[in-house]
């Protein structure tokens, strides 16, 4: 009776290595490439489409091209854009929510103003006519009322 010692993961996954494949492990293997291949593809399709909505990537290809270069940006640089890029939109769109809020708040102090405007005038002709019953006359200095 033999007694084999493992010493090792290693070990076994050599003796594993060292024998031959069958065609069942090639075509598993031959998959796992395929699909990991399928990944990959789509992984970059998406960055570049990132490249081409971001700006500031655009605007770098662009000059690279302009320059005869053929040097892309790189899939990370494309990536690190892209998170500036949404961050500069975070921070534009608070700003834009904080402007709608201050239109907002103008908007309703102008309404209120109006009001009170409104309430003057009806006060001043209440108390113009009021004069005027009582035979006061009101000297007119040119002014719309």
């Amino acid at each position: 009776m033999e007694v084999v010692y493992v010493l090792s993961n290693s070990v076994a996954l050599n003796r594993k290595l060292d024998a031959p494949r069958t065609a069942r492990d090639e075509k598993r293997r031959a998959t796992h490439n395929e699909v990991e291949r399928r990944r990959r593809d789509k992984i970059n399709s998406w960055i570049n489409k990132l490249a081409k909505v971001v700006p500031e990537c655009c605007t770098e290809q662009a000059k690279a091209g302009q320059a005869g270069g053929a040097q892309n940006i790189s899939k990370g640089g494309i990536l690190s854009k892209t998170v500036d890029y949404i961050n500069e939109l975070k921070l534009h769109n608070a700003r834009m929510a904080e402007a709608i809020k201050d239109a907002e708040r103008v908007t309703i102090d102008t309404e209120l103003l109006r009001q009170q405007v409104e309430e003057l005038r009806q006060e001043n002709a209440l108390l113009r006519a009021q004069l005027q019953q009582n035979g006061v006359e009101l000297a007119t200095t040119g002014q719309a009322v």
